[in-house]
């Protein structure tokens, strides 16, 4: 048996007796030597902060329960790689959305701080030294974000009311026409530092993708949701470039610099990008795309550090947008 198995098997032996356990019915549980028995003992109240105490009385050892403090741990016992791997990760969350799950994640990570701090590690390896930087994260408020989750991970309906950023609206049309709608959410997507749901939309009898920041209402329902497969999802949201997806219209083809060739020769655009360097040292990139809004905003961004070499529609829309550009800065 594993090292890792015979501990756990130890913490269960010990949580489920209300009495203290021989070392010799220990050794014969978990058909090892004295000396093992006592160094997994060790190991769980160094490692996973377990008080475990031996009765001289009994001549036996008690796991003592602490319901203020203790956190249920199932079979699988942490090991500092993990433990620091959880704190990383409870660290990433708050970056990405301050507060989300913190109420969640308190008691796990509080006994995880704890056996952290009987290994020597040190508050400051995760609130300190780790640095994200949010660009181009929009500032609304995702209140619904923890519900949105709910609903995913249940497979639950939802009614929601979505300000869309697409057609001009007044105050008046948006105060006096309904835009609720049903939705089957199928999965979370967090895409450039915003969040998305891509769901089921049962009025538009379709699959479309909601900026969590644009809901300005939700109910969860108890009916469940319309399940769409993984491949289907896939097949919707993964055969273009950019977040809505869709059917490919076209293959853009862009030529990088020599010297923005460095860094966009290992950058991933797409799952099925083509990429070739070319004689002159410029970088050939191959990328498909459905909608090009968004592709177009990216490509800008390299200035006249890219060029578009098809398809000519694509290519005259970026010479469009260029020229639109100088005419703001000549006049």
């Amino acid at each position: 048996m594993a090292k890792s198995d015979s501990i756990a098997q130890l913490f269960n032996i010990l949580k489920q007796s209300r009495y203290p356990v021989t070392r010799l019915t220990l050794e014969d549980k978990l058909e090892c030597s004295t000396a093992t028995v006592e160094r997994y003992i060790q190991d769980l109240r160094d490692t996973h902060n377990l008080n475990i105490v031996y009765d001289r009385e009994a001549k036996g050892y008690q796991l003592e329960h602490n319901d203020d403090t203790d956190l249920e741990l199932p079979s699988h016992l942490f090991t500092t790689q993990e433990i620091n791997a959880l704190l990383l990760i409870d660290q990433i969350i708050k970056n990405l959305e301050p507060g989300f799950l913190e109420s969640d994640t308190k008691a796990l990570k509080n006994h995880l701080d704890k056996i952290r701090e009987k290994l020597g590690g040190s508050e400051e390896l995760a609130a300190n030294r780790i640095r994200m930087i949010n660009i181009g994260k929009r500032q609304g408020n995702i209140k619904y974000l923890s519900l949105v989750t709910q609903a995913v991970l249940q497979g639950k309906q939802i009614t929601i009311r979505y300000d869309g950023r697409s057609g001009a609206k007044s105050r008046i049309e948006k105060m006096t026409q309904d835009f609720s709608r049903t939705l089957s959410p199928q999965r979370l997507t967090h895409y450039r530092d915003n969040w998305y749901l891509d769901a089921w939309c049962h009025s538009q009898d379709a699959l479309r993708t909601f900026a969590l920041e644009r809901i300005e209402d939700l109910e969860l329902l108890k009916t469940s949701r319309k399940t769409l497969s993984h491949e289907t999802l896939n097949q919707h949201y993964g055969q273009t470039f950019g977040i809505f997806g869709g059917k490919v219209n076209g293959i853009a083809t862009l030529k990088f610099t020599p010297h923005r060739s460095q860094w966009v020769a290992e950058e991933v655009w797409h799952k099925d990008q083509k990429g070739q360097w070319l004689d002159d040292g410029s970088y050939q990139l191959e990328i498909p795309y459905g909608s090009d809004l968004e592709l177009i905003g990216d490509i800008l961004k390299y200035a006249d550090q890219v060029e578009v070499l098809s398809p000519p529609e694509l290519r005259e829309k970026i010479s469009d947008t260029i020229n639109s550009m100088l005419a703001i800065y000549t006049a």
